[in-house]
């Protein structure tokens, strides 16, 4: 929680997202996930992920 308040990230929406990507996120990436490198997947407008591109 301090770490996304350090970083002005809202906490339910970082631990949202990261639950949801955790398991299928490389290993060798997992530090995109820490409240610093995180950036949110993009959403449509009922807050639903967007499908990845092919």
């Amino acid at each position: 929680m301090q770490s996304c308040k350090n970083c002005d990230v809202n906490p339910w929406e970082y631990f949202d997202d990261m639950l949801r990507r955790i398991m299928s996120h490389p290993v060798s990436r997992l530090r995109e996930l820490l409240p610093d490198q995180w950036k949110p997947l993009p959403k449509d407008e009922r807050g639903l992920l967007l499908p990845a591109k092919a």
